[in-house]
């Protein structure tokens, strides 16, 4: 019996089939993607039947992405949340390096501001001196940044990305273990 050949990230599964005489050959059978896709870790290029570099079909806000490209966390500066400004090259075409590093840069300058810890002794200072009564008239440093993380991402969004088919997702949905970017049609495309 041959060794069964393991299905990672492919599109098509690989079956070996015996025929008469001891001849072997191969069957490839097709694999449906799914209809909401999902991000995934990197394995690899994308693979022949992803949506990268196609013609782009579907709208933000109205039908599903094609494609979901995860941007994963950087450790480098330990338990502090940073995101990678490794350019995917799934936005070859769409976004600049510059510009996707730019965002990156300042999605991790309002997460650094979020987590600091001055803000935060101050603020837990006086809620355990005032018996947490101050927590009803105060609202906490990282509360501000958050919505200002919101409000940031909103405004790439509406300016830089989804005007060439791209959606920053919020990542506090996803416990900003990484920050996932929907791959949708150029808005322009779809008036010709």
């Amino acid at each position: 019996m041959p060794a069964s050949i393991p299905e990672y990230y492919s599109p098509l599964t690989v079956c070996n089939v015996y025929v008469s005489s001891a001849k072997w050959f191969t069957v490839e059978r097709s694999r449906r993607r799914p209809l909401i896709p999902h991000s995934s870790y990197y394995y690899g290029p994308p693979p022949s039947d992803s949506a990268y570099g196609t013609p782009p079909v579907g709208q933000i806000g109205i039908h599903h992405p094609r494609e979901i490209v995860r941007v994963e966390r950087d450790y480098i500066g330990g338990e502090l949340i940073q995101f990678s400004s490794i350019y995917p090259i799934e936005f070859d075409g769409r976004i600049t390096p510059t510009r996707f590093m730019e965002t990156i840069n300042d999605i991790n300058e309002i997460l650094i501001s979020a987590h600091s810890a001055r803000h935060s002794f101050i603020y837990n200072f006086l809620a355990v001196a005032t018996l947490h009564l101050s927590t009803f008239f105060l609202t906490s440093h990282y509360d501000k940044e958050m919505r200002r993380l919101k409000q940031k991402i909103e405004e790439m969004n509406t300016q830089t990305y989804n005007s060439v088919g791209l959606n920053i997702l919020w990542p506090r949905n996803v416990a900003f273990l990484f920050l996932e970017i929907e791959y949708y049609v150029r808005r322009f495309d779809l008036f010709e």
